[in-house]
């Protein structure tokens, strides 16, 4: 009788198939888990941003031909709405009302100043405003388009995935 047992040849390969596959689906596991570590930090300096672009954007006039303060609101019966989305020759320190952000692509982000932002240095900031449609219009209750307008700053982070941030401004 043999008192030596071992394992066979076969029993060792499927061994190592079996071993193989493990450590090949534990591999796939980490990588994704290393590949978005850092979406939780990229989405909250992204929310960060676009709050500073706004809170920029909504402390300024709704409308150029509307006086400090608001009052009284461009309308038909005061002074029209401009009609101009995008600044009227104005640089972006000098921008005076909320349409003046149309168009604005900032990359790397600036300060209302227009200094870079080093700490997002390798962000994206783009910026749309106008007009409600006719639809939102009848969605929101309000008398015509010129009562509102949407601001949605989108904001790019290094991974690439675009973060959109709508916000009404009231004519008012």
């Amino acid at each position: 009788m043999n008192k030596h047992r071992g394992f066979t040849l076969v029993e060792l390969i499927i061994t190592m198939s079996v071993i193989s596959i493990a450590v090949l689906g534990i591999t796939y596991a980490l990588s994704l888990a290393f590949r978005h570590q850092s979406d939780g930090l990229w989405q909250a300096k992204s929310v960060a941003l676009a709050a500073s672009y706004l809170e920029e954007i909504v402390g300024r006039r709704y409308d150029e031909t509307t006086p400090q303060g608001g009052v009284p609101p461009c309308s038909p019966a005061t002074a029209a709405c401009s009609s101009v989305m995008g600044p009227e020759g104005e640089t972006r320190a000098e921008f005076d009302d909320v349409d003046d952000y149309n168009g604005v692509d900032d990359f790397p982000p600036l300060t209302a100043q227009g200094t870079p932002r080093t700490e997002y240095a390798s962000f994206r900031v783009q910026v749309s405003v106008d007009y409600v449609t006719p639809a939102q219009v009848a969605q929101l209750a309000l008398d015509t388009t010129a009562d509102a307008k949407l601001i949605t700053v989108t904001v790019l982070p290094p991974d690439g995935s675009p973060m959109h941030f709508p916000l009404l401004r009231g004519n008012y």
